[in-house]
């Protein structure tokens, strides 16, 4: 006896035009949004540049984008001057004088990390990602570690604790930080770059690239 046949299945024009809908807006949002991004960037820096052109380069302000390659342009060339003796002499002084201030001291060294840490990104600190059971046990959370050297901290308790750094999401900027003893901690095996994709995504990104998977 044969196989009944399967009904079929007939062509729903609402669920088409919704899924392409859908469909659209999925692809073309994420190119809407860093175009607006960028724009922002652009705008602002060029706002707060272009009072200061000089008339002999006013033509900088004729398009938009002006200010952005004069503010390009000038720390190009600070970068550059900052690299030989007079220039490293400089920011000596100028990093000893402020170290001497007591609020303005701890707001410029945590730029000053942070930015080094964009312009350098090679040398990242965070060392590896790891999960953490956090903020309670059972559940678990991506953490980066820091620092391993805690001696100063650990001999406080007489354990082996490590400088874990545990992000919130989506904005990884805010977060925790957590001392953790060595053997809590669970390694990952990618790299901490891949680990903070899944934070900044919302668990969504799997790898490079690539969206939620099967």
């Amino acid at each position: 006896m044969p196989p009944p046949t399967p009904p079929e299945r007939r062509f729903n024009f609402l669920a088409w035009l919704r899924n392409s809908f859908l469909t659209g807006v999925a692809l073309v949002l994420p190119f809407v949004v860093t175009a607006w991004l960028i724009w922002m960037v652009v705008t602002f820096i060029d706002t707060r540049v272009e009072p200061l052109v000089p008339p002999e380069i006013a033509f900088l302000k004729s398009f938009p984008g002006g200010g952005l390659l004069l503010a390009i342009a000038a720390l190009t060339l600070v970068g550059a001057l900052a690299g030989n003796l007079v220039g490293r002499w400089i920011v000596g002084t100028a990093d000893a004088g402020i170290a001497n201030l007591p609020l303005v001291r701890t707001i410029y060294g945590g730029a000053k990390q942070i930015f080094k840490q964009v312009a350098a990104p090679e040398r990242t600190s965070f060392k590896q990602a790891v999960l953490v059971e956090f903020p309670q046990p059972g559940s678990y959370a991506i953490g980066f570690i820091t620092n391993e050297d805690t001696g100063e901290i650990a001999q406080e308790i007489g354990a082996d604790l490590v400088a874990v750094y545990v992000p919130q999401a989506p904005i990884p900027t805010s977060g925790f930080l957590l001392y953790l003893p060595r053997s809590t901690l669970r390694p990952l095996a990618i790299p901490p770059d891949e680990a903070l994709k899944r934070v900044i995504s919302l668990g969504i990104i799997r790898q490079e690239g690539g969206a939620t998977g099967k």
